[in-house]
């Protein structure tokens, strides 16, 4: 029960920083190789693998932020020389990072959007103050 709490809390703040600034969230969930799956050294069929997809529906639900925001990446650690599998994981959570910031940019660059997250943040200021 109590870290039930603890998550509610968690998702509650993690939403309403994203609420007050407007920066979209991402969580990046490393060490999947620790899980203790077989991907047999194939790190691209990590998002068919049905533990890693309830992993990431557990961690959405905890932080609060898309799903789509959740980046599986394996560490490197033991490797010795660069992997190809393991960079793919890497490269696609990077490449999201920079279409949320890509999308960000493009709405504080926008006239008419820009003005009226302006005037959502204000309003959600003044709400809490009350």
């Amino acid at each position: 029960m109590y870290n039930q709490i603890l998550r509610e809390k968690k998702r509650k703040d993690t939403n309403s920083f994203e609420n007050l600034t407007g920066i979209p969230q991402a969580v990046f969930l490393t060490k999947i190789d620790k899980l203790g799956l077989d991907f047999q050294d194939n790190y691209t069929n990590v998002f068919k693998d049905k533990t890693i997809k309830r992993l990431i529906e557990t961690v959405s639900e905890m932080f609060g932020v898309p799903r789509n925001n959740v980046l599986p990446v394996k560490n490197y650690e033991q490797e010795m020389e660069v992997e190809t599998d393991v960079n793919i994981l890497a490269l696609l959570a990077l490449r999201r990072l920079q279409q949320l910031a890509a999308d960000r940019m493009e709405l504080l660059t926008s006239p008419k959007v820009a003005a009226a997250a302006d005037s959502a943040v204000e309003d959600s200021k003044m709400s809490d103050t009350a």
